[in-house]
This record gives C-alpha cells, sequence and structure tokens, in this order.
C-alpha cells in the first residue's frame, strides 16, 4: 500500500478527531467514505488506521460483509460499543450504561395487553432489579451475557459494552450508573416526556412488542451516542479527552452496516465525538447514486475538513464527506513513457526490472487500479516481461498479457463481485459500448428479464467499476472502468467469445451496431462498424463527413470512433504486421484512409501497440489528409506534430529501456 495514501487518510482523520482543533466544533464531525471499485485499497486503508499505534482514544471496526444481513441498527451498535468499551492507551475506558439499559428492555418485549397493570408490574421489577441486592447482580450478569452474544461474543463476560459485571465493587458502581445517569436519560425518549424516566424504558420494551423498530433502534443510536458525549464531556482540564472515538467501517454498503450508519446520520445532535470512517465498493450514500453531479469525491491527495465542509451545502447539509482512494483516470495514448506513476512503479520493483515500456503498458492498461495493476506486473514478471535481460518479441510479447493465466477472466470475475451471475452477459455489453448512457444502454437491457435489467441498472448508478465524471462543469456519460471494459472485451474476443454465455464478439457488436443504426447514434454505429473490422465502410463515412464538420468536431469524434475495441492483438506478430492486415481493401481511397484508422485503433488500445509505433503512421497520414483541409490545415497539423512529439519520446531510448 502507498504511503502516500495512508498518510493522507491519516492526516486527515486525526485533523477530523482533534477535539481541541481551532474553529472546530468536536461534536460536528463528518462520516468518512473512502470510495474504490472492488481491488481497491479502500480495506487496507482502514485496516492501516485499526493499527496505527498509540491511537489516544477508543477504536472499533467492523465489516460490513461479516454482518448478518437482518442485523438492525442498536445490534450493529452493540458490536461497536463492546470495542469501543476496551481499554485505550491514553484514554481509559468508554462506558455506555444508557445504552446497556436501553438494550436489557429491548431484550424482554412487552405485551401492554399482557393484563391489567402489565406496565406497573414492569416497572416495579425494573425498579427491584436496579438495587444491588442478589436478584439485581443476577439480572445484571445474565443481562451482560446475553447482550454479549447479540454482539457475537461467546464466553465468560466480566464487562458489558465498557461496564464492568464481575466482582461486588464495580457490579456496585454499575448499577449505581444504570440507576442514575443512564435512567435519567429515559426521560424525554419518544417524543414523550416521562414523568418518571422508569416509565421510558417501559415503554421501549412495548414498541419493541408493537414491532417499531425504526422508532426503537433511534432511541438505542441516540443512547450509544449519548454514553460516549458523556464519556468526554466529563473530562476536563489535564485530563481532558482530546481525541474523537473512531469507528471503523469496511464494506459499508452492505445491508446492516448501511442502515446504522443512515441512522447514525440522521442523529439530529449529530454522533461526536463518534468519528466514523467507512469503505465502500459502491457509490455511498445512496444519494450520491441518484445525484452524482454533486457528489463528486475529493481525491486522498486533497481532502481536509475546511473542504467537507464547503462541499456540504450542495449535498443537503449531509455529514457524507465521499473521498476516492484510486480516482479513475484514463490514461492517455500520447502519455509519457517516464511519467511520474510509472517511474514510482519502477522504483518499487526488483532489481533489473527496468522495461520502463512493459511498467507503462501496465499502468495505462489497469488505468492505475490498485489489485489490477498488482495482477499485470505479477503477470508480466513471470513471464519475464519485466526485466530488460528479456530480448522481445523472442522473450515476451506485451501484447499477449491479458492471455497469460486468464488474467481476463479473473478481472471479469473481480468486477461482477457480489451481483448475480446473471448479470454476466449484459455486464460483457457494457463493456464494449460506447458509453453507458441511456439510450446506449437501452439495448442492453432490452435482452434481459426486468429484474435483471434492474440490477443492470443498480450496478450501472451504484457500482464504483462505473465512473461517473464532471467534464468541463457537465456531467459525463457513465462508463466501465478503464482496466474493466479492455479485459472484458479481450475476454469477448477470444475464439468462440464467452461459450456459457453464447455470446460472440461479432454478434455482440451487431446488436450494439444495429441499435445505434436504429436510432440515428452516428457515434455508436461507426464505433462498432470499426470493431467489426468494416474500415472501409467507416473510412467513407468519415470522409462524407470531414467537408461538413468543423475541424474539431470532426477530430473528436475520429478519436471517439477509433477508441472501438480490439479484438486478439496477440494474434499479431507485431503492431505493424496488424497495421498491414487491418488496412487492406481495395483502390482508391477516401481522404481519411483506413491506414489512419488502423494506425489510431492499434495506438488508442495499450495492447494494440505497446511500444507506440503507431504514433508516426498517424502522425504521417493526418498530414497527408490536412492537404484535403483547406481552413483545417492548421488545426490538423497541429494535432499531427502531438502525435509525432508522442513517437520521439518513446523512441529516444526510454520506451526500450
Amino acid at each position: 500500500m502507498p504511503n502516500g495514501r495512508a498518510a493522507a487518510l491519516e492526516r486527515l482523520i486525526r485533523d477530523c478527531a482533534d477535539r481541541e482543533g481551532p474553529n472546530q466544533d468536536p461534536d460536528d464531525l463528518p462520516i468518512v467514505v473512502v470510495w474504490g471499485a472492488r481491488g481497491s485499497e479502500n480495506s487496507e486503508l482502514l485496516r492501516h488506521l485499526r493499527s496505527v499505534d498509540r491511537w489516544p482514544g477508543p477504536r472499533a471496526f467492523l465489516d460490513g460483509e461479516q454482518l448478518p444481513a437482518r442485523l438492525r441498527p442498536h445490534q450493529v451498535a452493540s458490536r461497536l460499543a463492546f470495542q469501543l468499551g476496551y481499554e485505550a492507551e491514553g484514554f481509559g475506558r468508554a462506558r455506555f450504561p444508557r445504552f446497556f439499559l436501553g438494550l436489557a428492555a429491548v431484550r424482554e418485549p412487552l405485551n401492554p395487553d399482557a393484563g391489567a397493570g402489565a406496565r406497573e408490574a414492569r416497572r416495579d421489577l425494573l425498579n427491584q432489579r436496579l438495587r444491588n441486592r442478589s436478584e439485581g447482580r443476577t439480572w445484571l450478569r445474565d443481562s451482560a451475557a446475553a447482550i454479549a452474544g447479540l454482539a457475537g461474543l461467546d464466553g465468560a463476560v466480566t464487562s458489558a459494552v465498557g461496564l464492568a459485571v464481575d466482582g461486588l465493587v464495580e457490579i456496585t458502581r454499575t448499577l449505581r450508573l444504570l440507576r442514575g445517569p443512564a435512567m435519567t436519560w429515559y426521560r424525554d425518549i419518544l417524543d414523550v416526556h416521562f414523568q418518571d424516566p422508569v416509565d421510558g424504558v417501559v415503554e421501549l420494551s412495548v414498541q419493541e412488542f408493537l414491532g417499531n423498530h425504526n422508532s426503537v433502534d433511534e432511541v438505542l443510536c441516540r443512547a450509544f451516542v449519548a454514553d460516549l458525549r458523556h464519556e468526554f464531556d466529563a473530562s476536563h482540564g489535564w485530563n481532558a479527552r482530546e481525541t474523537s472515538a473512531v469507528a471503523l467501517l469496511d464494506n459499508v454498503g452492505r445491508p446492516a452496516a448501511s442502515r446504522f450508519l443512515a441512522m447514525l446520520a440522521e442523529l439530529e445532535d449529530n454522533s461526536g465525538p463518534l468519528l466514523v470512517v467507512a469503505a465502500s465498493h459502491l457509490r455511498f450514500p445512496p444519494a450520491a447514486a441518484e445525484d452524482p453531479a454533486s457528489w463528486q469525491p475529493d481525491a486522498l491527495s486533497e481532502v481536509s475538513i475546511s473542504r467537507w465542509a464547503a462541499q456540504r451545502a450542495a449535498r443537503g447539509g449531509s455529514r457524507y464527506y465521499p473521498v476516492w482512494v484510486d480516482p479513475v483516470d484514463e490514461v492517455p495514448a500520447t502519455a509519457e513513457p517516464d511519467r511520474q506513476e510509472v517511474e514510482t512503479i519502477l522504483r518499487g520493483l526488483e532489481p533489473g526490472e527496468t522495461r520502463r515500456a512493459a511498467v507503462s503498458l501496465a499502468h495505462r492498461l489497469t488505468a492505475g487500479h490498485p489489485a489490477g495493476l498488482e495482477m499485470v506486473i505479477e503477470t508480466l514478471r513471470r513471464g519475464g516481461g519485466l526485466s530488460s535481460a528479456v530480448a522481445e518479441p523472442q522473450g515476451f510479447d506485451l501484447r499477449g498479457t491479458l492471455d497469460l493465466e486468464h488474467l481476463d477472466d479473473t478481472v471479469f470475475d473481480l468486477v461482477l463481485g457480489p451481483w448475480t451471475e446473471d448479470m454476466r452477459g449484459g455486464l460483457a455489453l457494457m463493456a464494449i459500448a460506447v458509453d453507458l448512457s441511456d439510450h446506449r444502454i437501452a439495448p442492453i437491457l432490452g435482452r434481459e428479464p426486468t429484474l435483471v435489467a434492474e440490477l443492470i441498472t443498480d450496478f450501472r448508478a451504484r457500482d464504483l467499476w462505473v465512473t461517473h465524471r464532471v467534464v468541463g462543469g457537465a456531467m459525463d456519460p457513465p462508463r466501465l472502468h478503464p482496466f474493466a471494459r479492455r479485459a472484458i472485451a479481450h475476454r469477448l474476443g477470444r475464439p468462440g467469445g464467452i461459450a456459457a454465455l453464447d455470446l460472440r464478439w461479432d454478434q455482440a457488436h451487431e446488436v450494439l451496431r444495429n441499435a445505434a443504426a436504429e436510432n440515428g447514434d452516428d457515434l455508436a454505429l461507426l464505433y462498432h462498424e470499426l470493431a467489426l473490422g468494416r474500415f472501409s465502410e467507416v473510412a467513407q463515412r468519415l470522409s462524407d463527413m470531414f467537408d461538413s464538420m468543423g475541424p474539431e468536431r470532426w477530430y473528436e469524434l475520429l478519436l471517439q470512433v477509433t477508441a472501438a475495441p480490439l479484438a486478439r492483438p496477440y494474434d499479431w506478430h507485431d503492431a505493424g504486421t496488424h497495421l498491414d492486415k487491418l488496412s487492406e481493401g481495395p483502390a482508391p481511397e477516401p481522404k481519411v484512409t483506413r491506414k489512419l484508422l488502423a494506425a489510431l485503433l492499434l495506438h488508442s488500445d495499450p495492447l494494440g501497440d505497446p511500444h507506440h509505433d503507431m504514433c508516426g503512421i498517424v502522425a504521417a497520414e493526418l498530414g497527408e489528409l490536412r492537404r484535403h483541409g483547406g481552413q483545417r490545415e492548421p488545426f490538423l497539423v497541429a494535432q499531427g506534430q502531438r502525435f509525432r512529439q508522442c513517437w520521439s519520446r518513446w523512441h529516444a531510448g526510454l520506451g526500450a529501456s
């Protein structure tokens, strides 16, 4: 895990948790949600925070994937309370008497119609239990054991949610806490003022019996936070507790963790001094999927309390603060071979692994996705592709990277993750689509049963393998992550396609090509035509458009069309041979040549042109095209120069080193 990311997140958490920080309400804390697609480092970052030495306050950690889906918010809180109640260096032990009292009440639901005086009988019983007598001590131990069981703990119980329940002196103190501050807190709950707070506790048991679980959970979560807040408010001077408690919630998009955090976020008086740091592979909170423009996350390099505060108004005052662990940015085809990211990766490799072209390919192929980058680097390492001592092409051909060890299958499974296998066919089509805007995903949804179509739509909105970016102040269409697109398209392009889905390359592209033709979607039509190898038809159509469109708009269309997926680059000995095959066709050629389209198509795919041999050909072809450009000539000259510079950078000793 890069030290920079861990350090950036730790710095943010320390700033947020510092209760003595300037101009900061110590109880008005963000709920930090670390976003990352499956295989990113957000879970590892949470574990780093969990392991930081000498943290001066309580910490707790839960993994949403390990929580039973039906667990209620107060049951999640109980698991946190047990951890927060352990002894913490420089802090002591956090105690949760209000929460304990509420849990004990809910453990024994009360039927208000069980008989005359049911409430009064329960009130008398509760008062009797809270006395420091044998019956009360037995009730305390039994309740503690039951609450520990609720939290998934086994074995003998000497304390529960920070309260000692073993030893006469300790039990005496605990019962005094329960009779005093804990009981008094229940005077005002459920939007009712109770003259006797014992009646409030009894009413909580009644509401649990009546099935008003949301109200009960809300009361218990408030009690959980109130207890923690009291622990901080009761410390002063030299003994003041200056660092908020931290709850780390991994996979917070899972049902139980999601419900708990949603309830915590809605508490009217906030949840400080509990600082929640969550990790999610989904857009969380749900509002982020509904309005992605307002919920663009900060990169870890930019995060701060002030940025969170400035963004809250646009998010309806929400306390959630989404941050990216691995912002998704397509690496441009003309990116420098010695760019900073590549040099950083090279410094972390083993001695002798200095082949910059291979590392640059790995970074561009994966768009820097952490697990993807690690998988590709390891695959290259085993094949000798990182060592400068191995000659190419005899020793290792970078173009076959995704073929090795069925890496494309591994990535496909990672992208699908916990979603149903029934979505796999739709996901394959999503990988080869221009983008996932409504009109381009419609033919994919139209092939699926209603339930699967709904799941695909949900995946598009929520899963972080789908990007929703704001570019130039406007929302870009959603797209599948570049690494997911390339790996899944490569899997589809294998001989026979994906047999289990009865889906082949040509068949899949024809489905989307025909839908584009029906909808008058020229970009998608040409994109899929090119993926199907119909270079002459696409060249003629783009030539016809050349004179009727402005140069910038036409050139943008050209680049979008030639970003089409490339089938089976490994079938060809090198990019030059592949170029010759793709650009075959009858003479004469139109203004826009097949060779230009083929060179751009290869150059746009990291596996198609790993050594950037096509840059010079693109520059030359644009040089020929400019002769037909008239007033477009200066613009085309400038674009050709960009590709010529790319060729020079890659053939000046950097790309082959």
